[in-house]
């Protein structure tokens, strides 16, 4: 189950975005996939055992530390 850590991005390249607002303790959204998100800020764990296209695009503000991270965009397309 691959994890990866997503791009904290400046409040500034978000606006525009829809953002989505992660509550501390509990995941966004999980389930549907095998793939793993955490908040490249502080490690928390965003998106769990999702699918590639649930964190596709996805703007999300981690509710521990408040950074805005986007989806890093990486391997298969």
């Amino acid at each position: 189950m691959p994890q990866f850590d997503m791009i904290v991005i400046d409040p500034e390249r978000a606006k525009g975005a829809e953002v989505e607002e992660h509550k501390a303790g509990k995941p966004l959204r999980e389930g549907g996939g095998d793939e793993t998100y955490r908040c490249g800020g502080c490690k928390t764990k965003l998106l769990v055992n999702v699918g590639h296209h649930d964190a596709h695009g996805a703007v999300i503000k981690c509710g521990k530390c408040g950074k805005i991270n986007i989806e890093p965009h990486h391997h298969h397309h």
